[in-house]
């Protein structure tokens, strides 16, 4: 029975259909429609994944959903409800046969994601299709494991780039502190972003009495890079302070010639954090983020069975 619920990829061109005319639709009345488009059953929909947590269909449903709107195929409008793009309207004309990983790589939105997240010619979810056959299984586990972070990683990333700008500078001024730097004292912190600021977003005290600190910039872009002049500003406003440590952080990228002009300061070392990094950060510091699951890999423990 298992083996009727279809794949995820399977899901992409109806599920895009069923959003055709227009109007927004929520994620159970996706999953009806698409129930009854696979002719699936309750019991089907009683399925759940190897941990228990969540329907095998309404799972799959999920990263279809996801994967469409890194295409920019669909949109959420708010929480919860789902609407097609102009894009997806756009794709649907042309009256497409399928849709799969491998269509989805023609969409600007779909490669600006592959290349926040450095993801390779094929993405590796695709790869588990193809080639699970072929890995072991801590091989499979451990590609699992990482488009599970890529996916958290691209939703944090989401929220952050519809946050305002305050919320996004408090948010990199906390992952420091909870980095270590400030001691985690909150008088450590100082949140300077306004108009006039001289390009100074916050700083962090190093030390109680203030010696060492360290000078951020925070820039929420949704599609532009950070380009050399925005890093020429911050060192020039770093050295108005007379400072000689910076942070600059991004939700987007920085231009190759960003990083270079970053390097080649002298006087002031520049720390660039681009949004990949931003978001692995968080996720290993668990800012923003919370345990979902965790699952213990048990092994034979060969000292016992000595006699």
């Amino acid at each position: 029975m298992k083996n009727d619920i279809p794949d995820f990829q399977s899901i992409m061109l109806p599920m895009l259909k069923l959003l055709e005319d227009g109007s927004s639709r929520t994620l159970n009345e996706v999953m009806k429609i698409l129930a009854d488009y696979f002719k699936l059953s309750q019991e089907h929909l009683k399925i759940k994944v190897p941990s228990g947590q969540m329907g095998l269909f309404r799972n799959r449903v999920g990263w279809t959903r996801s994967y469409l709107k890194k295409a920019g195929l669909i949109q959420y409008p708010e929480r919860g409800v789902y609407q097609i793009t102009q894009i997806g309207k756009d794709f649907l004309a042309t009256n497409p046969s399928k849709l799969r990983m491998k269509q989805l790589e023609q969409f600007p939105d779909y490669q600006e994601w592959r290349k926040t997240f450095n993801e390779a010619d094929t993405s590796s979810k695709q790869k588990n299709y193809t080639t699970s056959e072929e890995q072991t299984p801590e091989e499979v586990l451990a590609a699992t494991v990482k488009d599970l972070k890529n996916e958290l990683a691209t939703e944090l990333l989401d929220k952050l780039k519809e946050n305002s700008f305050q919320y996004f500078e408090n948010f990199v001024i906390q992952l420091l502190q909870k980095m270590g730097y400030g001691e985690f004292r909150e008088e450590a912190s100082q949140h300077t972003g306004k108009t006039g600021d001289d390009g100074i977003d916050g700083i962090i005290s190093q030390d109680r009495l203030g010696l060492e600190n360290v000078y951020i910039q925070a820039k929420r872009f949704t599609n532009n890079s950070v380009g050399s002049p925005e890093i020429r500003n911050f060192i020039g406003s770093l050295a108005l302070q007379g400072v000689t440590k910076g942070v600059f952080l991004t939700t987007s990228r920085f231009s190759s010639s960003a990083i270079q002009t970053a390097s080649d300061s002298k006087q002031q070392k520049i720390v660039l954090i681009d949004g990949k990094e931003l978001t692995e950060l968080a996720i290993e510091y668990n800012l923003g983020v919370q345990i979902a699951e965790t699952i213990n890999i048990k092994k034979i423990d060969l000292d016992y069975f000595e006699e």
